[in-house]
């Protein structure tokens, strides 16, 4: 039987979750337990203790009825779609390059997926070797590009930039935005869109038994594939903001993604910056003060 309380969930969980859904999140958690138990005996599963790093999403891992391991993922009880979105993005690569999806229940908002394994990310397994994590980036990056996707069932990145377009009503500094949604204008006429990741990132991409690595967590979005480079290289910039080499490191990545997916170096300049400053934004939005440190990060991917 699992052991659901709050004081074994992580503080930042619980304050997202709170602070998102206000009322209904404190009863949310409250009720948690008794969501997971149901869950446990309409899919005979067994749900151990919950990942260490919850943000926005209850994930534990559990074991099916057949002794095989998976993850049971609960979302926040917000009126949004990215569960059903990531949902519908497993389905429909049907596990090639991705984990697979195994079950969903819209009334939880809950899915269970296989359990890549080891599960080793990116940053794990090559540490030491940053060139050969962007040739694994790269290597899965093209075996999950789909062809374009209906627009009725997955949203377009450019609902998620247009929440830029009001930036200008508050302190969120209006040129940045504005050169963003300039850039994203220019970057989105060149070349097809369609169906993206959306969060591709080295913690996001595991190690597995199965198929060497696979990608968990995506957003699933139409959209121009510049953009699963550009949280790529942001996140490759984060990892390894230390290293004396940066600037090499970094034109070095650019260089492997223009060669494999035939885009302009610039272009992905630009791609990176946009993506960047979108991500301040969302920060900003969230209140919380890291958006300033985010938003000078973009600044050096100016082209």
């Amino acid at each position: 039987m699992n052991r659901v309380t709050l004081n074994r969930l992580p503080e930042k969980f619980v304050s997202n979750a709170i602070g998102l859904c206000g009322e209904p999140g404190k009863q949310w958690l409250d009720d948690l337990p008794q969501i997971v138990t149901a869950i446990e005996k309409a899919w005979s599963i067994r749900v151990g203790e919950a990942f260490p790093n919850l943000s926005y999403n209850y994930v534990a891992p559990c074991i099916n009825a057949d002794g095989t391991a998976a993850v049971l993922k609960i979302a926040l009880p917000l009126n949004t779609t990215e569960i059903f979105n990531e949902a519908d993005y497993l389905h429909h690569l049907a596990g090639n390059g991705t984990v697979r999806l195994l079950q969903i229940d819209a009334q939880w908002h809950a899915i269970l997926i296989e359990h890549a394994m080891p599960g080793l990310n990116l940053k794990q397994c090559f540490a030491d070797d940053p060139k050969h994590a962007v040739e694994i980036g790269i290597r899965v990056l093209k075996k999950i590009r789909q062809t374009p996707m209906p627009r009725n069932n997955f949203k377009l990145l450019e609902d998620w930039y247009a929440g830029l377009k009001t930036a200008g009503a508050t302190e969120f500094p209006s040129e940045y935005a504005e050169k963003a949604l300039n850039y994203f204008t220019q970057l989105s006429a060149i070349g097809a869109e369609s169906l993206i990741h959306g969060d591709l990132h080295h913690e996001n991409i595991l190690t597995s038994r199965r198929d060497d690595f696979l990608v968990i967590d995506p957003k699933g979005i139409i959209g121009h594939t510049g953009y699963d480079v550009a949280v790529f290289l942001n996140n490759h910039h984060w990892w390894l903001a230390h290293r004396s080499d940066l600037n090499h490191v970094l034109n070095d990545s650019i260089a492997q993604f223009a060669k494999a997916f035939d885009l302009d170096p610039r272009d992905i300049r630009k791609w990176a910056f946009c993506q960047m400053v979108l991500s301040a934004w969302w920060t900003y939005e969230e209140n919380a003060e890291a958006w300033r440190g985010e938003l000078a990060l973009a600044d050096i991917w100016d082209v």
